[in-house]
């Protein structure tokens, strides 16, 4: 059995917009922190192979410490070999920091969107990989072919997506399944669905090692395990240290701030000083009920931060002012058909616009929305 570990989308020094912006560094240096502990457990763990599968940093970003940083960490552990598979943000080009960078022995980085193989004898095993050479990838390298010696353990690397006509180097199941490889190690998805198995090959996306924003939620990570001829033996291991997650509240019946953050702090009791939290209040609220998220944010304690968005409707008697001759009608009636678009976009400007015009004929607030 072969001690392996997989990551991928590490997306070191990309740049964080998601709270305050004072906070970018500090998630700059958080993802650093992580990528160190996952190389710790994996020397602890005593992998013999590292599968990176593109997305390590974000090449326009890359900072000569972070280049630093992943030279150190590979070469510190040359009991391991790694093998990367540069990305749609990591491609490897005349100036990539990959080609820039001066790399240990144990260290491979595929260089072509060509398939290559890399044999390792003494461990009955072989690794095949590609790379993104640009921005996109249109075409599947390992598409009708197969491994080179089907006696071996054969892995292949690579960055992809399973999505017909993706740009990112689109890989339909039939290919995974008639590819003859034992395990298929891929990157480009940020939410890891597991090990997976088709036909006789193990198929898996580990997800990112940290989440970026609110589109990926939840705990985040690497997978780890053993693999043989034959046998798979791997698992998803949590690694991030912050982690993301949205609730949704409906206010529909509450008339004070107080009753909205009660509601906030029994949805998310549960969490701890590691989650980064979003609060979509929800539901319809009267119009002459005014609250402002800012300050509400400023009153939940014990999380990383707190993001509340209002995406309430107002309420209106919608029969009264479609009837209604004032210009109060006629202003309701403008975005009448915007409320029911299909565009969510243009439903939320209505909603927003509906807001501050309903209050303003009512001498209300519209200031702290």
């Amino acid at each position: 059995m072969i001690k392996i570990v997989h990551c991928a989308d590490i997306h070191l020094d990309s740049p964080y917009i998601v709270g305050d912006p004072r906070n970018a560094e500090l998630k700059r240096m958080e993802i650093r922190s992580t990528f160190t502990s996952f190389m710790m457990q994996t020397k602890t763990f005593g992998a013999r192979l590292v599968l990176i599968s593109g997305d390590l940093f974000d090449d326009s970003y890359v900072s000569k410490d972070t280049a630093n940083l992943l030279q150190r960490e590979m070469a510190s552990f040359s009991d391991c070999r790694f093998f990367i598979s540069p990305g749609d943000s990591d491609p490897y080009h005349s100036k990539s920091p990959y080609k820039m960078m001066k790399w240990s022995d144990n260290v491979h980085i595929f260089k072509s969107n060509d398939m290559t193989r890399i044999e390792i004898p003494e461990l009955n095993l072989d690794v095949y990989g590609y790379a993104f050479t640009d921005k996109t990838l249109q075409v599947n390298p390992f598409l009708n072919r197969k491994p080179q010696n089907p006696s071996r353990i054969n892995i292949l690397v690579g960055h992809g997506d399973i999505k017909p006509n993706s740009l990112y180097c689109p890989i339909s199941r039939i290919d995974v399944e008639r590819s003859g490889f034992d395990y298929v190690a891929l990157g480009h998805l940020h939410e890891s669905p597991g090990i997976v198995k088709i036909g006789e090959t193990n198929l898996a996306y580990p997800g990112c090692l940290e989440g970026k924003n609110f589109e990926e939620t939840g705990n985040k990570g690497a997978i780890m395990g053993e693999i043989d001829k034959g046998i798979c033996e791997l698992k998803c291991v949590k690694f991030s240290k912050r982690k993301y997650e949205i609730v949704e509240v409906d206010i529909s019946q509450y008339i004070t701030e107080t009753q909205i953050l009660d509601a906030i702090k029994l949805e998310t009791g549960n969490f701890k000083e590691e989650t980064a939290l979003r609060v979509d209040l929800t539901g319809t609220v009267r119009p002459n009920f005014v609250f402002n998220p800012i300050e509400l944010e400023k009153k939940i304690d014990g999380l990383h931060f707190v993001q509340i968005q209002n995406k309430t409707r107002p309420y209106v008697d919608v029969e009264s002012l479609r009837r209604d001759r004032t210009v109060k009608g006629i202003f309701f009636r403008r975005f009448e058909d915007m409320l029911n678009s299909s565009d969510e976009k243009e439903r939320e400007k209505a909603k927003v616009s509906l807001r501050y015009g309903l209050n303003a004929f009512a001498s209300l607030n519209i200031i702290d929305f």
